[in-house]
């Protein structure tokens, strides 16, 4: 029967594949400091071994870069998760921080879409109104209006 398990280690190629990154992304990302390698940094047979800690956090990193989270703030993060324990209120104080401003960003955005659907919703109604015809009292007000021919 075949396993249905993850795998306990990952390429390069898989790892990016799987966090749905491309390798130069997942290479950037080692680059910058951002994934702790540990005792895979320099493996003795060349390739570069992942493990599903690896896959976590870069799940991780990705919502918080796709929350806006700065660069700079991704690595101060990262520096304070090497100080174990004892930087952990400091982490939940940069986490509380970027929240907020996340949170910001979806109530402006919650905005913007209340404002679209209106837009749309005043735009299907005039195209009902016009596929109708004119109104009957815009009917009767042109023929008042027209001025009789002579």
């Amino acid at each position: 029967m075949p396993s249905t398990s993850r795998p306990t280690t990952y390429t390069r190629d898989d790892l990016a594949r799987i966090a749905g990154l491309t390798p130069d992304v997942l290479r950037w990302f080692e680059d910058e400091g951002l994934i702790d390698l540990g005792s895979d940094a320099a493996p003795a047979g060349g390739d570069r071994v992942y493990h599903p800690a690896h896959l976590r956090w870069l799940e991780f990193l990705n919502h918080l870069r796709s929350t806006g989270m700065p660069l700079a703030e991704m690595t101060q993060y990262m520096e304070l998760t090497r100080g174990g324990d004892a930087t952990v209120a400091e982490r939940r104080h940069l986490l509380e921080v970027h929240r907020a401003r996340a949170g910001a960003q979806v109530e402006g955005m919650t905005a913007t879409l209340r404002q679209l659907d209106w837009k749309i919703s005043f735009y299907r109604e005039r195209e009902r109104a016009m596929s109708a015809g004119p109104a009957p009292a815009a009917r009767t007000a042109t023929r008042r209006a027209a001025p009789a021919r002579r």
